[in-house]
């Protein structure tokens, strides 16, 4: 699956990781983070209007999803109702979910297959296409231009079989955007896996506290004793930063796979002496990551709801199994694992929220490790423009020149 310069690059990093014994001299000392950015709701407002509104983001959706002409499914985060739906020329598109005629949502099933969209309200309808076909009693609109009144159309493109979409119509390609990750992991057999199921779950805290927590190992040895330690050799950790805000890292593992024995033949789902050997994780600009295990992919998505609240959502990825009990015994082990090694997290990011809101934490104190988090907040900066955020709460620009170091 990787060929051998890659494992090379990967086995170099980790041993470079094991083999040091003090802070690199050719890295820089990294200022702390202020904490205001994880709680002040002007911030909270700059990353809504210019971050998320300008970046390429995960829909929650995956083209296993979408499997038929017709098959649609909703993406209800950021404050939009987005329909992402596969086309009779099988084309992925995405659409407000707003009829032009006076406003009313088309959908409201979370998914399902259509062969045309229906205006619950006054019955207008859209092709799968996204334009006007039919309007009743069209007599009484004078100088109806149905041309005119297509859905409105979101940018929607896919990588690897995940489905993204972006509100900015001036944002570089997907692939652009996604190619310092397409990079690190174009040999991982996507292709085998389906999206299985969400998982979500409301936390109590700001997005990016809990996306820091998953971005960094150096909790590992205490929040997780009996789940990865046993399976991670957390002093191998090798972080990498990417273009784009992005991130990239290896762990050498104690065993094959977080999931144990689950039964799955290494030819089936791709495994090879690189994934066997080390776990590869990918973090996602601006709030997802993921780690690259052949026996199964959990992709962690952070959505804003507010300054301190986040929806945790979870996207289950497995092998294709046409046996439909071995799914059910799989998808079960899958989510139980996941959510086992999730539960050990999420109960803290309410309390580190919460000293960030009194005041007890003023600023993140961050370490080597701990690199994608400051790189992120840079990156966060840019996107939004420096000149926007308030001085006190401005990152200095300092990794740019440390890109692909590592992994």
């Amino acid at each position: 699956m990787f060929d051998e310069k890659v494992l090379n690059k990967v086995v170099a990093s980790v041993d470079r990781e094991l083999a040091r014994t003090a802070y690199p001299t050719d890295f820089p000392v990294l200022p702390p983070i202020p904490a205001a950015r994880y709680s002040d709701p002007e911030f909270f407002k700059l990353e809504q209007e210019h971050l998320f509104r300008k970046t390429w983001i995960w829909a929650a959706t995956h083209v296993s999803d979408l499997p038929q002409n017709g098959s649609y499914k909703l993406f209800d985060q950021l404050g939009e109702s987005i329909i992402i739906s596969r086309g009779k020329d099988d084309v992925i598109r995405a659409f407000k979910n707003s009829c032009r005629h006076r406003g009313s949502a088309l959908l409201f099933a979370p998914s399902g297959r259509a062969s045309r969209f229906i205006c619950p309200y006054h019955a207008w309808g859209y092709s799968l296409e996204g334009e006007l076909k039919s309007v009743p009693e069209e007599r009484d609109f004078a100088c109806l231009d149905k041309a005119s009144l297509s859905l409105l159309q979101v940018r929607c493109e896919v990588w690897n079989g995940f489905v993204f979409i972006n509100f900015d119509d001036h944002a570089a390609p997907l692939a652009e955007f996604m190619a310092p990750l397409t990079e690190k992991s174009e040999n991982f057999p996507f292709e085998n896996f389906e999206l299985k199921e969400c998982y979500t779950k409301v936390l109590d805290c700001n997005w990016k506290v809990a996306l820091d927590n998953f971005i960094e190992i150096y909790h590992v040895n205490t929040v997780h004793v009996k789940t990865l330690v046993p399976i991670l050799d957390t002093h191998s950790f090798a972080p990498s930063l990417l273009a784009n805000g992005h991130g990239c890292f290896a762990t050498k593992k104690k065993s094959a796979s977080v999931y144990g024995d689950v039964g799955l033949k290494d030819d089936a789902v791709g495994a090879d002496d690189l994934t066997n050997m080390y776990t590869i994780a990918l973090s996602r600009f601006p709030n997802s990551m993921t780690a690259l295990d052949p026996n199964g992919i959990n992709w962690l998505n952070f959505w804003p709801l507010a300054p301190d609240r986040t929806l945790l959502m979870a996207g289950l990825m497995g092998p294709k199994m046409e046996d439909a009990a071995q799914d059910t015994a799989y998808l079960t082990m899958l989510r139980e694992a996941n959510v086992a090694i999730l539960a050990e997290d999420v109960d803290l990011f309410a309390g580190v929220q919460r000293s960030i809101d009194k005041g007890d934490l003023k600023q993140l104190i961050v370490g080597y490790q701990e690199q994608c988090l400051y790189w992120y907040h840079e990156e966060i900066d840019r996107v939004i423009g420096p000149d926007r955020v308030p001085e006190a709460l401005r990152m200095r620009p300092l990794l740019g020149s440390h890109l692909g170091r590592s992994v």
